[in-house]
């Protein structure tokens, strides 16, 4: 029970780490009510998408520098558009609501999707998955002619399995986790 509680705080610190290390490098103002100002450092991706998942703006600044944006809402319509922001470790999402009076950043509305971590030992590949929302996520596996050769599905806060290809030919696997609507691919030689 010690164990448990111990590895269940230290999971709840390394969230709130990752949460605050991301807070530090992604911030988000408005300026003259209709105009987001968006300051990036170290960040892989970033995108603006509306309610249906619609790409409004995309853009892949240098992970090593700092990136400046301002976005014009003024022809945007009203409703709730989602700032996705991507480093190595996860996917930032903030949501923005627009109505007749201007845009404002929701409060306390930052969420995040990490990305799967996998260690490849000899026929056997590690995978680990952070899963704060508890929402579904699941693991398929394909071998390289696209054939799905396993998956698996669950609803935790955390998945942590370790997949045993002693039994599966050598070559190249596709891993692709989808998680709160995030696809992650990750091509393993095994």
């Amino acid at each position: 029970m010690k164990k448990l509680l111990k590895n269940s705080l230290l999971l709840v610190a390394l969230i709130t780490g990752i949460n605050i290390y991301a807070a530090d490098r992604v911030e988000v103002s408005v300026k003259e009510e209709q105009t987001l100002i968006i300051e990036l450092d170290e960040v892989s991706t970033i995108s603006l998408k509306d309610i249906s998942g619609f790409i409004l703006f995309k853009d892949s600044p240098a992970l090593d520098g700092n990136y400046s944006k301002q976005i014009d809402f003024s022809r945007i319509p009203a409703g709730t558009y989602f700032l996705n922001t991507e480093d190595l470790n996860g996917v930032y999402t903030t949501v923005i609501k627009k109505s007749s009076s201007g845009i404002r950043i929701e409060a306390k509305t930052a969420a995040v999707v990490f990305k799967p971590i996998y260690k490849v030992n000899d026929k056997e590949v590690k995978f680990f998955l952070t899963n704060p929302s508890k929402t579904y996520a699941s693991l398929r596996v394909y071998d390289a002619s696209g054939e799905l050769v396993g998956e698996m599905r669950e609803k935790t806060y955390t998945m942590n399995k370790t997949l045993d290809f002693s039994k599966m030919p050598k070559g190249e696997y596709i891993f692709k986790v989808s998680v709160s609507g995030e696809v992650f691919t990750e091509k393993l030689a095994i």
